[in-house]
């Protein structure tokens, strides 16, 4: 959804029509769906996520002052709220995480994870590789999940994801190098050329 419409279905909304509401949300609602699905790893959970996050935009809306773009403040709310969702997740679960690895010769296990127009044998090892990959993702701390999805999966710059957390630019690149080891120590061996 473009900036433009966005501002006039804001406008719509505050003279009280809600339909401008609903179609604000079906021009989001997918993206952030998916957005909390990979955070959490469960959709029924991210589902709950995404609602939380558009009541909390309707509750926002008559004080919004349109600063960022609702798609960052939809951005910044799921992430928050999927954060806190996994610590409450790691505290009841009482996991712990493995990490040290400092091998910076190995390729980055995301770009192996899917191709286009696989053969039968490609698409099963990228699933496999997807379905690793996220196992491992629930090995990270929340921050470190949501910094990585949000740079590799959303692609979205250090700076907009540093907005979007409300972190410093530097703590963000330090989840990210994190999180980056923690994967490439659990996948190394997906390295190309592995047996």
């Amino acid at each position: 959804m473009d900036e433009g419409t966005e501002k006039i279905l804001l406008e719509q909304i505050r003279q009280g029509n809600n339909r401008a509401f609903e179609q604000l949300v079906q021009g989001h609602a997918a993206q952030i769906l998916s957005l909390a699905t990979r955070l959490i790893g469960d959709r029924d959970e991210a589902e709950d996520i995404a609602q939380e996050a558009f009541l909390r935009l309707h509750r926002s809306l008559a004080t919004f002052r349109g600063d960022s773009k609702i798609s960052t403040w939809l951005y910044r709310t799921v992430s928050r709220l999927a954060i806190d969702h996994l610590r409450r997740e790691q505290r009841r679960r009482k996991l712990f995480f493995f990490r040290k690895n400092d091998d910076e010769e190995q390729p980055d296990p995301v770009e192996s994870a899917a191709a286009p127009d696989p053969s039968p044998r490609e698409a099963l090892l990228a699933q496999e590789t997807q379905r690793r990959l996220n196992t491992v993702l629930k090995k990270l701390s929340p921050r470190q999940r949501a910094v990585f999805i949000l740079r590799h999966q959303e692609e979205l710059p250090l700076k907009e994801i540093a907005r979007i957390l409300e972190l410093e630019e530097g703590t963000v690149k330090a989840h990210l190098h994190r999180a980056v080891t923690v994967l490439r120590h659990e996948l190394h061996d997906l390295k190309e050329g592995s047996p």
